[in-house]
Formats: structure tokens, C-alpha cells, sequence
């Protein structure tokens, strides 16, 4: 059930982005990660990760959380969402080129399913701001790859320890850039307020949930169980916007989702 609960308030990014047309996608990053940041405050006070482990992992956090607020924003939420969870892929191509560990049948039909995908949401919309959705959404998957291949090597540190260090940096990063582009603050009550939320509610809270859920559960029903999140989060866009993918999108995003549930079982077999 905290599973249920983390994969629901996940995936209200989308709605919560759609709702907020007027804020620049790299201050909705950079905001959401410091107010995310009070949650984790008790992590300062246990021991800090080595920095040779944590600052690799802090860049990749800072670029995971962007480029999917920059993806959604320039594209659908559908499609956003979808290409961040092209990472399972990205993973077993660097454990296959770099480790020499060969994909099985099932992991090969994975990447063969999402490499058909890619194909459909690249041709599945034009214009400039497809494009940089298409482009910050590649970028997504592939940091969020490199994300989890690091998180492997903090495993042995607290979660606080670890969320609040990348909260805080990617706060740190993210907006001296966006001041320097001349993005605008959110000066509205009611963008400042919903980007708080978004951070304290749909960023802080579920990694608390999850956290506490991963202890009680196995790695492949926690998994399977967080696919809610791409499903619900462009339905929650939908019902807040009316946004709706185009055909070849939709299509695309069922493969990743076939080849995601291909890598979980896949993974469980290997084991």
C-alpha cells in the first residue's frame, strides 16, 4: 500500500507542470528540489556519503529532475514521463558494453521493444518544441541510468543522507543557471505555492514512503507496483488539461511499457 501511495503522488508531476504554464520548467526544477530538501534537513546530521560517490551522484539527480520538468513542459506529459523510463535500457546496455554481461532473451527483447518505441515518439509529433521534449527526454532516460548505477554504491548510506544532499545541490545548480538565462522567479502566490507542494508532496514525501516500502517488500513487486506512475501520471494531465498524445506517442509508450515489464521479470529470472 506505501507503494500504491508513492507511485500516486509520483505521478502528479505531470498535472502539477500542466498546471503551472506561466513558470519556466528549469525554475520548477530548481524550487521543487529546495522545498523537497526540508524533509530530508534531518539527513544532514548523519554521516555525509564520501564525495567522490556523492557528487557524481548530485550532478545526475540535478539533470534527472530537469530535463523530465523540461520534457514535459516542451512535449506531453505522456511523453516525458515515458522516456525517463527508458532507463532500465540504458542500464542493461552499460552492463552489456562495460561489464561484458550479456543480455538475456527476455532483456533482449526488452531493448528491442524500447529501440521500436524511440522510433514511434520521435516520429510521432514535429515542430521546435517536440524536439527539445524528444531531446530532454533522451537525456532523462540516460542520467536516470546513470542515476541508479550510482545510487548502487550509496546503498550502504541512510536515504535522508543521500535525498537531502541531492535535493540541496540540485537546487544549488539548477538556479543560478535558470537567474542567469533570466527566468523569472515564480512571483505569483499561487505558482510559488504549487511549486512547494510539489516539491514537499510529490517529490519529499513518496521517497519517504518508498524508502520505508522497499524494506517490507521484493524488489520485483516494488517494481512492478511503481509502474503506476507513467500510467497515471499523463492520465492526471489529461483530466487536468485535456492533454492527449498522438497516436504513434501512445503506441510508443505501451512498448516501453511492455519492455519495462520485460527487464522486471527478466531481472527476477536472473536472479
Amino acid at each position: 500500500m506505501l507503494l500504491v501511495v508513492t507511485a500516486l503522488l509520483w505521478s502528479l508531476g505531470g498535472a502539477f507542470l500542466k498546471s503551472l504554464p506561466e513558470v519556466n520548467w528549469l525554475m520548477i526544477a530548481g524550487v521543487r528540489s529546495l522545498a523537497a530538501a526540508l524533509l530530508f534537513l534531518p539527513g544532514l546530521r548523519m554521516a555525509r556519503p564520501p564525495a567522490r560517490k556523492l557528487v557524481p551522484v548530485v550532478l545526475l539527480y540535478a539533470a534527472v529532475v530537469t530535463t523530465l520538468m523540461g520534457s514535459m513542459q516542451f512535449g506531453t506529459a505522456a511523453q516525458g514521463i515515458w522516456l525517463q523510463y527508458t532507463a532500465p535500457a540504458v542500464v542493461a546496455l552499460w552492463a552489456w558494453r562495460v561489464r561484458r554481461q550479456k543480455p538475456t532473451r527476455t532483456e533482449g527483447a526488452a531493448l528491442a521493444l524500447t529501440g521500436i518505441a524511440l522510433v514511434l515518439i520521435v516520429t510521432g509529433g514535429s515542430g521546435v518544441d517536440h524536439r527539445y521534449s524528444l531531446l530532454l527526454g533522451l537525456v532523462s532516460g540516460i542520467v536516470y541510468g546513470g542515476l541508479i548505477i550510482g545510487l548502487k554504491d550509496l546503498s550502504d548510506v541512510p536515504a535522508p543522507a543521500i535525498h537531502v544532499w541531492t535535493n540541496l545541490g540540485a537546487a544549488a545548480l539548477v538556479l543560478p543557471i535558470a537567474l542567469c538565462f533570466g527566468v523569472p522567479f515564480p512571483a505569483a502566490p499561487r505558482d510559488l505555492g504549487l511549486v512547494v507542494v510539489m516539491g514537499l508532496v510529490q517529490l519529499a514525501v513518496p521517497y519517504h514512503l518508498f524508502q520505508w516500502a522497499l524494506k517490507r517488500t521484493r524488489a520485483l513487486e516494488a517494481s512492478l507496483i511503481l509502474l503506476l506512475e507513467p500510467i497515471l501520471n499523463p492520465t492526471w494531465a489529461y483530466l487536468v488539461t485535456g492533454e492527449v498524445p498522438s497516436p504513434r506517442v501512445i503506441a510508443g509508450c505501451v512498448l516501453i511499457a511492455c519492455g519495462l515489464f520485460a527487464f522486471t521479470v527478466g531481472a527476477a529470472g536472473r536472479r
